[in-house]
């Protein structure tokens, strides 16, 4: 259904891999918006992960 899309962020990973995927994140927000990026819970309707605090 056009409109309905379900917008999911998976944070897997601790560490390294946790902290990598935060920044790619972050570097990805700004992107969207440059002047005023957005928070990932203003853009993703589900956020969720495995070891990642």
């Amino acid at each position: 259904m056009p409109g309905n899309d379900l917008r999911l962020l998976a944070l897997d990973g601790g560490g390294v891999r946790g902290l990598s995927a935060l920044m790619i994140l972050e570097q990805l927000m700004e992107a969207v918006d440059p002047d005023a990026p957005p928070k990932p819970c203003d853009y993703f309707d589900m956020i969720g992960g495995t070891s990642t605090g």
